[in-house]
C-alpha cells in the first residue's frame, strides 16, 4: 500500500475546481476521504508520524493523540495550505531514497577499455603451453665462451697445487733423507697433456700421499671432507671434461670427491650418462651405473638407462633390449617415467612393422595398469597421430582417435595442443569416409574458434601440419574446392609456419588426380542451328567442333577462377600451372610467361623441393585426366628435366594407368608397357627394398595389359615365370614366420612383457608373405580364355595358381596362431 501522504500529494495536482462538483462517486477526493476514516479507526501501536520529534513535547504530543481516540479527517474540499510543499519535499527525499537503492542494485557502467582490460586477463592464454622457440645459433658461441671460463679456472688451479705438491714433496723428502722426485706430470712434455688431466693426476697424486703418510686414512661418510679444490673450481673441472667429452676423466673426476669425502652432485652423475646415451654406449653406461649410484637410481637414471638402449637398437628394428630393462625396473618396483614410456612407444610406432606398431599399442595399455593410469598431453598426441596410420589397414582409424580425444579432453579435463589438434583432424581426414572428413574440418573451425583471447586472437594457430590434415581428407573424397580453398589461404598468409613446401603439393596434385569433373561430353545438349547457318552448309559448324574450340580457349584462360574446373582440360590447365610455377621459382625453367600467370607473388612455391614423390603426384594428376599419349610423352620427358630418379611407385603407377586406357589405345598402351616393364625388370633385380605388394602390382598389371591387347599366349607365359619366381612354397616357409617372446599370450602377472593388451595375434597382419597371385588378379584373363576357346589348360593351370597360392596363405595362418614365441632364435642357435 502506497503512503497516504503521496497518494494525498497525487490527488491534490490532479484534482481540479471542475472535479469537486462531479458526483460522489466520480470525486476522487470524497473516496480518499473514505480511505482516511477507514484508516482512522484503528490506528497500529508502532507507527511514528513524520512530524514527531524526539523529544518530551513529541512525547507529550504523541500521548495526546493517542488518548483521543480518534483522528480527525479532512474534508476532501478544503486542502490544507501546506499540503503541497510538505508533499513535495517528502517526494524529493522519497526520490533520493530510491535513487541510492536502484544506484546499489544496478550494475556499474564500463568503458570499452575497463570491458577490454578485465576480459584480457580472464581469457588470456595460458603461458604453459609452449612454443616452438627458434634456434639459437649464438649457443655454441656461448659453450666456448664458458669453456675458456672454465679453462682459466683449471689453469689457476694447476698453478697452485703444482707449488703446494712441490713444497710437501721437499719437505717429505728431506724427512726421509732421500733425493726429490719430480711430481708426476712435470714432464718435457707436459704441454701435450691438457690442463684437467693433469690437475686431475694432481689431485690424485695428493690424496695417495695422504693415505700413505695416515695409515688410519678416514673413509667414513662422518669424515671430513679435504678441501684441495672448491665447489666452483671442481666444477670448472668437470664441465672441462665433459667439453671434450672425455667420459674416462669426469668418472675419475667424481671417484676423487669421494676419496676427499665430497658429496658428488647428482647432475654429475646425469651428465656423465647423458655421455654414453648419445654415444649410444649400452656396454659403457651399464658399467658405469653401479659405479657412480649407490643403490637404486632415480628416476632420471632409469630413463637414461633405457634410452641409451634405443639409441643403440637400429633403426627399423623392435627395440628388444630396451623393453627388457624396462619391464626388469617394473619387477624391481621401480616404474620407469611416463616420459620413459612415451620414448618407447615413440620408437615402436616408428619401425615399419605392424608387430611393432602392435606392440606399441599393448606398452600403452601395460603402462595404464602397471605404473600411470592417466597419460599427459604428449602421450595422448602420440596415440592420437598413431590412429591416423593404423597397423591393420591403409585408412585411420576415426573411431579410436575420437575416443582418445574424449578421453583427454572430457573426461581427463587435459588441456590439449596444436600438435593434439592435428593429430585427431589427421585421424578422420584420413579415414576416406565423408562423415569423418566433414568431422575434420568441423574440428579445425573449433580449434580456430573455440578459443580466442581478448583480442580475437586464437589460441591455437594453424600450421603446416594442419593444412596437409585437411588436405589429406580433401584428397581422398575428391573435394577440389576445399583443396583450391586451403592453397590458397596457404599463398595469402605471411606467416613463418605456413609455407608451401613439397608435401603440401604433393596432396594438391593428388586431390586433382581424385577429382571428378561434372562436365560429360555425352550429357552435351546439342543446340539447334540458325536459319542462316543451315542455308548455307558451308558455314554451319559441327557441334563437336564447336566444343572443341570452345575447350582450348578455355585452355588458353588464366586458370583459378572461383568456380573449379569443369572438364578435364580445365583440369589438366590448372596443374600444369602449378608444376610451371614451381619449375620457375625453382630455376629450372625462366619463361616470361610463367612469370606473369596468376599467382602475382614470387617465392610462394621457392620452397617446394622437387622429388621422386612429387613428381608422381604430378603424374598421377595427368593419367586420371591427360591421354595417354601426353602422358606417355611426359613420363619420358620429366625426370629428365627436373633430375629426380625414377622409383618403383613409378612404374607401378605408369602400368596401372595402361591397363585403363580405352581400346582404340590398347596397342600403344601395350608398347607403353613393354617399355615400362624392362625398366622395372632392371630394378626390380636390382633393389632389394621393394615390398612384396608393390611386385604383385606391377605383375598383374602388366599381365592385364597383355590380355586386354589379346597376347593371351605372353600372358600365360609372363604368369608361368612370376610362379616360378615366388613359388606358393615360400608363402608356407617356416624361416619366415617369427614370433617374438614379448608377444606370447600365456597368462602371467610377472614377465618380460605386457600383462594387458590391446590386441590379440589375429588382428596383426603379416607384413613377410612373399608375392602372390588371387583370384582377382587373374580374371580377365581367365575369362579372355574363355572367349578364344580351346585353352582348357590355361584354364585349369590359372585355377591351380589361384587354389595353391590360398592353401598356401591358410597353411601360413595356421602355423602362425601355433608358432612357440622364440622358436626362430633358437633355431639359428641350433644352427
Amino acid at each position: 500500500m502506497l503512503p497516504s501522504a503521496l497518494v494525498d500529494y497525487t490527488l491534490s495536482r490532479l484534482s481540479s475546481p471542475r472535479s469537486l462538483t462531479a458526483p460522489l462517486f466520480s470525486r476522487p477526493g470524497q473516496v480518499r476521504y473514505l480511505a482516511n476514516a477507514a484508516l482512522a479507526l484503528k490506528t497500529p501501536d508502532n507507527i511514528v508520524l513524520p512530524d514527531s520529534a524526539p523529544n518530551q513535547y513529541g512525547l507529550h504530543r504523541r500521548r495526546a493523540r493517542l488518548n483521543h481516540g480518534v483522528l480527525k479527517v479532512r474534508s476532501p474540499t478544503q486542502p490544507p495550505k501546506n499540503i503541497s510543499t510538505q508533499l513535495a519535499r517528502r517526494v524529493r527525499e522519497l526520490e533520493k531514497v530510491i535513487n541510492a537503492k536502484d544506484a546499489e542494485l544496478d550494475p556499474p557502467i564500463f568503458s570499452e577499455e575497463d570491458l577490454l582490460t578485465f576480459y584480457e586477463d580472464i581469457l588470456a592464454h595460458p603461458e604453459a603451453r609452449e612454443k616452438v622457440v627458434p634456434k639459437n645459433t649464438g649457443m655454441k658461441v656461448d659453450n666456448e665462451i664458458r669453456y675458456q671460463e672454465n679453462l682459466a679456472i683449471v689453469e689457476s688451479v694447476e698453478l697452485r697445487l703444482r707449488s703446494s705438491n712441490h713444497q710437501s714433496s721437499g719437505l717429505a723428502a728431506a724427512l726421509r733423507g732421500v733425493s726429490q722426485v719430480p711430481a708426476q706430470g712435470e714432464t718435457s712434455q707436459e704441454g701435450a697433456t691438457p690442463v684437467y688431466r693433469r690437475v686431475l693426476n694432481q689431485v690424485d697424486q695428493i690424496l695417495t700421499e695422504l693415505e700413505r703418510a695416515t695409515p688410519q686414512f678416514p673413509s667414513t661418510e662422518n669424515a671430513l671432507p679435504i678441501l684441495l679444490l672448491t665447489m666452483a673450481e671442481w666444477d670448472a673441472l668437470f664441465r672441462s671434461t665433459l667439453h671434450v667429452r672425455d667420459v674416462q676423466r669426469a668418472e675419475k673426476l667424481t671417484e676423487l670427491m669421494k676419496r676427499s669425502h665430497l658429496e658428488v652432485p647428482e647432475g654429475y652423475v646425469n651428465d656423465i650418462l647423458e655421455l654414453y646415451v648419445e654415444d649410444g654406449d649400452c656396454i659403457g653406461l651399464e658399467s658405469s651405473l653401479p659405479k657412480l649410484v649407490s643403490g637404486p637410481p632415480n628416476e632420471r637414471q632409469r630413463h637414461l638407462h633405457i634410452k641409451v638402449h634405443l639409441r643403440a637398437a637400429p633403426s627399423q628394428s623392435i627395440p628388444s633390449s630396451a623393453l627388457k630393462v624396462l619391464h626388469a625396473y617394473e619387477n624391481q618396483a621401480l616404474p620407469p617415467t611416463m616420459k620413459t614410456y612415451t620414448s618407447v612407444i615413440r620408437h615402436l610406432f616408428s619401425v615399419h612393422d605392424p608387430v611393432s606398431q602392435a606392440h606399441a599399442w599393448d606398452i600403452f595399455s601395460h603402462m595404464r595398469y602397471v605404473a600411470h593410469p592417466t597419460p599427459d598431453v604428449f602421450l595422448y598426441n602420440q596415440m592420437i597421430r598413431a590412429c591416423a596410420s593404423p597397423f591393420t589397414s591403409r585408412s585411420s582409424d576415426p573411431e579410436r582417435a575420437l575416443d582418445l580425444w574424449t578421453e583427454m579432453t572430457v573426461d581427463q579435463r587435459i588441456t590439449p595442443e596444436v600438435g593434439t589438434w592435428n593429430a585427431v583432424i589427421l585421424a578422420c581426414a584420413r579415414s576416406g569416409r565423408k562423415t569423418y572428413v566433414n568431422e575434420a574440418f568441423r574440428l579445425a573451425r573449433e580449434m580456430l574458434d573455440s578459443h580466442r583471447d581478448a583480442y580475437g586472437s586464437s589460441a591455437f594457430t594453424p600450421n603446416l601440419k594442419t593444412f596437409c590434415a585437411l588436405l589429406e581428407g580433401a584428397k581422398r573424397i575428391g573435394d577440389l574446392a576445399r583443396a583450391r580453398w586451403i592453397l590458397a589461404e596457404m599463398v595469402r598468409s605471411h606467416s613463418s609456419d605456413v609455407e608451401v613446401d613439397e608435401e603440401v603439393m604433393m596432396h594438391i596434385f593428388h586431390v586433382y588426380a581424385s577429382y571428378r569433373p561434372p562436365f560429360k561430353r555425352s550429357l552435351a545438349r546439342v543446340v539447334e542451328e540458325k536459319s542462316s547457318e543451315l542455308s548455307n552448309p558451308e558455314n554451319s559448324i559441327h557441334p563437336t567442333e564447336t566444343l572443341d574450340e570452345t575447350l582450348s580457349v578455355s585452355k588458353s584462360i588464366s586458370a583459378f577462377t572461383q568456380v573449379p574446373p569443369q572438364t578435364h582440360t580445365e583440369v589438366v590447365s590448372e596443374i600444369e600451372i602449378l608444376f610451371d610455377r614451381i619449375l620457375f621459382e625453382t630455376g629450372i625453367r625462366t619463361d616470361k610467361a610463367v612469370a606473369e600467370d596468376v599467382f602475382r607473388e614470387n617465392g610462394k612455391f621457392s620452397g617446394v623441393k622437387l622429388t621422386t614423390r612429387l613428381v608422381n603426384s604430378y603424374l598421377s594428376a595427368h593419367y586420371k585426366h591427360n591421354s595417354l599419349v601426353n602422358s606417355r610423352n611426359l613420363f619420358w620427358n620429366i625426370f629428365e628435366m627436373t633430375g629426380v630418379e625414377r622409383n618403383s611407385r613409378t612404374y607401378t603407377e605408369a602400368l596401372e594407368r595402361c591397363t585403363s586406357s580405352k581400346k582404340p589405345d590398347r596397342e600403344m598402351a601395350l608398347r607403353f608397357a613393354e617399355e615400362l616393364f624392362s625398366k622395372w625388370h632392371e630394378l626390380e633385380k636390382s633393389d632389394s627394398d621393394i615390398s612384396a605388394r608393390t611386385k604383385e602390382r606391377a605383375h598383374v598389371a602388366f599381365i592385364r595389359v597383355l590380355t586386354l591387347a589379346d597376347r593371351l599366349d605372353r600372358a600365360m607365359v609372363h604368369l608361368r615365370s612370376f610362379v616360378d619366381r615366388y613359388p606358393a612354397s615360400s608363402i608356407r616357409d617356416q624361416q619366415t614366420i617369427v614370433k617374438l617372446a614379448m608377444r606370447s599370450t600365456r597368462t602371467s602377472l610377472v614377465g618380460d612383457r605386457p600383462l594387458v593388451r590391446l590386441t590379440s595375434p589375429a588382428e596383426v597382419p603379416d607384413s613377410r608373405v612373399p608375392p602372390l597371385l588371387t583370384w582377382k588378379d587373374l580374371e580377365v584373363l581367365h575369362h579372355r580364355l574363355i572367349i578364344a576357346g580351346r585353352r582348357e589348360k590355361d584354364i585349369a593351370y590359372i585355377k591351380y595358381v589361384c587354389k595353391a597360392y590360398e592353401w598356401a596363405l591358410r597353411v601360413r595362418r595356421d602355423e602362425t596362431m601355433r608358432a612357440k614365441p622364440g622358436t626362430r632364435e633358437n633355431r639359428e642357435k641350433e644352427d
